[in-house]
């Protein structure tokens, strides 16, 4: 019977701290522009009537850091830099967040339609969210075509 009762106090003590955290526990930061890695890749190709696209959020090897939210003042550049004007549209979708550390990296969606006026962009440049404020802006190589308009979905977890 006495064994028990440590057992039972241990367990519950257990509990408490699982649910409350510890105080060595500390929040995640909000990821900066050099915390990540961002690049920009081709989906693979489907019978849908859109193009896909998605913009790859990873952590810097060795950061563990909280991304979400929408892109903010999306530009599509040609190779000398010069605004291509593209335009877009919205749509972005719930709000999200996700922790990227490791082999786990954030995504955003982008989608255009194969049947419209096409561009070939060299960049995409744009600000990362931030907590409160605009965060950093980036400038990112562009892999192929896109139609117009180009939609958006906010920063999240990829879909499988």
């Amino acid at each position: 019977m006495n064994k028990i009762r440590p057992t039972a106090v241990a367990l519950a003590g257990a509990a408490l701290l699982a649910a409350a955290g510890t105080p060595a526990q500390a929040e995640t930061p909000w990821c900066t522009g050099d915390d990540l890695v961002i690049t920009a890749h081709d989906m693979r190709p489907t019978t849908s009537p859109n193009k896909g696209h998605v913009i790859r959020f990873a952590a810097v090897e060795g950061v563990t850091c909280t991304i979400g939210g929408s892109l903010s003042n999306v530009r599509f550049l040609d190779a000398e830099g010069r605004d291509l004007d593209v335009p877009l549209t919205g749509g972005q979708g719930p709000y999200t967040e996700a922790t990227v550390h490791g082999i786990f990296s954030a995504v955003a969606y982008v989608g255009s339609p194969k049947k419209s006026d096409t561009v070939t962009p060299a960049f995409i440049r744009f600000d990362l969210p931030g907590k409160g404020s605009l965060g950093a802006r980036v400038t990112t190589a562009w892999p192929s075509w896109i139609g117009t308009p180009v939609q958006f979905t906010n920063i999240g977890w990829p879909v499988s």
